[in-house]
């Protein structure tokens, strides 16, 4: 009923091998420090580590007119609306459990953190890929939570994969969603997670390039395809 276990790990250090190997390499000059901040596309995660960095591991407690005044003295940023608002983002996690437990939070939380900023008047879903990314990223910057969201947090991101057509739990969410999950999918669809995760293994690990129109084939090539957006959004 919950898949091979084994089989989602595999792939899950596949995937968070691929991650880690993306991340940009760390550097300590002026140069890289403009680029974090002054690129629109900068991870949520390079953007929380060069503030750790910059101003010190209690920057979220500042008041942000501080914090920009403090990047403009010391190294001549002006921040941009793009990441102006993803600074506010984890300002916000670092300060407030609300991301964690509140499925609103949670969505502009995953706006901002992937350049789309928060939008609080009209609701927009955030994509298979962001989701990922912004579980990751929470994980990555509030490790004080050991990875824990509140229910309405995991039956939100079940219905926002549902719809757009993933009925398998990624891997890279498998350890949070999969016991919902299984609630949400049918027993035809969930007798086939075994499989989806066989066919993505071998599409990861390249031993297969042939996608077929079967179910297995296009939930494995679905479930890729929010993986590594999700790879994309957190390795900037």
């Amino acid at each position: 009923m919950m898949g091979d276990q084994e089989l989602v790990k595999k792939i899950q250090a596949e995937i968070d091998l691929r991650f880690s190997q993306s991340q940009p390499k760390k550097q300590n000059t002026s140069i890289k420090v403009n680029t974090v901040l002054n690129d629109d596309s900068s991870s949520a995660i390079s953007v929380y580590e060069f503030l750790n960095k910059a101003i010190g591991e209690d920057w979220w407690e500042l008041e942000f007119e501080t914090i920009e005044k403090l990047l403009w003295i010391n190294y001549g940023c002006a921040l941009e609306e793009i990441n102006r608002d993803k600074i506010w983002a984890i300002r916000h996690v670092c300060r407030s459990d609300g991301a964690f437990s509140d499925w609103f939070e949670f969505t502009q939380v995953a706006l901002s953190f992937s350049g789309s900023i928060a939008d609080f008047e009209y609701l927009r879903s955030p994509s298979p890929g962001m989701i990922i990314s912004t579980v990751k990223s929470l994980n990555h910057i509030r490790p004080d939570r050991e990875g824990f969201f509140g229910n309405d947090i995991i039956k939100y991101i079940c219905i926002i994969l549902r719809d757009n057509g993933i009925y398998t739990p990624p891997p890279s969410l498998n350890y949070l969603i999969s016991e919902e999950m299984n609630k949400m999918i049918s027993q035809e669809m969930r007798s086939q997670w075994d499989g989806v995760l066989t066919k993505l293994k071998e599409i990861v690990e390249k031993k297969t390039g042939d996608v077929e129109e079967t179910i297995i084939d296009i939930q494995a090539k679905r479930i890729l395809k929010a993986e590594a957006a999700a790879i994309e959004y957190g390795s900037r």
